[in-house]
């Protein structure tokens, strides 16, 4: 048996490029950039590469689900 003596914890990941937000859900990078720029999703920009935060990600997709009657959901 192996034991592990790390006391460090590894913090969950926070920030995601549009490339792992591709991965993640499948759509386009144009998709997020452009929902970036129509100030739907804020971003962090470091350098060139502009990152979401997964918080920011989570708001995006609550107040974007629809009902198959196409009504928005609120909660």
């Amino acid at each position: 048996m192996v034991e592990s003596r790390c006391a460090q914890t590894v913090p969950a990941k926070r920030l995601y490029s549009i490339k792992e937000l591709v991965a993640f859900f499948g759509v386009t990078p144009w998709y997020w950039r452009s929902q970036i720029w129509a100030g739907l999703l804020p971003f962090v920009q470091v350098g060139r590469k502009m990152l979401i935060d997964h918080k920011d990600v989570e708001h995006f997709i609550q107040t974007h689900k629809l009902t198959n009657l196409g009504r928005h959901i609120h909660g």
